[in-house]
């Protein structure tokens, strides 16, 4: 109890300021933004450039304005177009902004490789991909218009934090900091401390804070602590665990 205290004496809790968090995507909507997505693909799998680029956002259309001057250009973002084209997608979190205008859909994409189609040091035909896939849309001109398509890693590949045990003080090495961050992948507030799984690349970090109601005390909103919210975060290293951190300082901001 002792290190607790001493922790949030000194803490510097902070919730960014700036837009107000967003809110869960309208299953309508998402629906919607969906279909925007899969036109764009349906379009480039047919060779239709010009329409499935009438579907992209205005930034993205600019920046691609010097491949599309060329043939060669416009044949290489097809090819490249194609390759990215997922057989499926499922949803797994979506959120809408606070003014309305943009979304974030976040999902796993899966897609076999083609019984005739060999990939150099790539996986035999046949085999199925999955990853992560964060889809971006904004309202331009009265009309949603898909913005950004990001890949991560297959989250059934993502190294997990295996041990979550609240353990005492002395088995961190308190005269280290490490910092991390990352967005939270799983909260559980405990009577006597909080538990954030912190996702950083390809493994997950467990991050040991106080309680819920000393966090309140002290300024941090529990309620800002949430799955996918990003989060910064400096503490002392397990001696023996690399992948556990007892919290001094940790700063979250809220999706957008």
């Amino acid at each position: 109890m002792q290190r607790w205290l001493a922790v949030i004496a000194s803490l510097s809790w902070l919730v960014t300021t700036g837009p107000a968090s967003a809110r869960p995507l309208d299953a309508a909507l998402q629906q919607q933004l969906l279909e925007v997505f899969h036109s764009y693909n349906k379009a480039i799998a047919a060779g239709k450039l010009p329409e499935a680029m009438a579907l992209r956002s205005a930034d993205v259309r600019a920046s691609t304005q010097k491949e599309l001057k060329t043939a060669k250009g416009r044949q290489d973002m097809l090819e490249m177009g194609k390759m990215m084209i997922p057989d499926a997608v499922e949803v797994v979190h979506a959120t809408l902004n606070a003014s309305g205008d943009k979304a974030r859909i976040v999902t796993v994409a899966a897609k076999t490789v083609p019984a005739d189609q060999k990939i150099p040091g790539g996986p035999p035909p046949g085999t199925t991909m999955r990853s992560g896939l964060t889809l971006t849309f904004v309202k331009q001109g009265g009309a949603w218009k898909f913005d950004d398509q990001t890949f991560g890693m297959d989250p059934a590949k993502i190294t997990p934090c295996k041990n979550d045990r609240n353990e005492p003080a002395d088995a961190y090495d308190q005269n280290r900091t490490v910092s991390m961050g990352g967005p939270i992948a799983r909260v559980d507030f405990q009577p006597d401390h909080t538990l954030i799984v912190v996702r950083v690349m390809d493994e997950e970090n467990c991050a040991f804070l106080a309680a819920r109601d000393e966090l309140q005390k002290h300024g941090l909103d529990p309620a800002n602590l949430v799955p996918y919210a990003i989060v910064e975060i400096e503490g002392s290293p397990h001696r023996s665990d690399k992948q556990k951190v007892l919290v001094d300082s940790l700063t979250v901001k809220p999706e957008d």
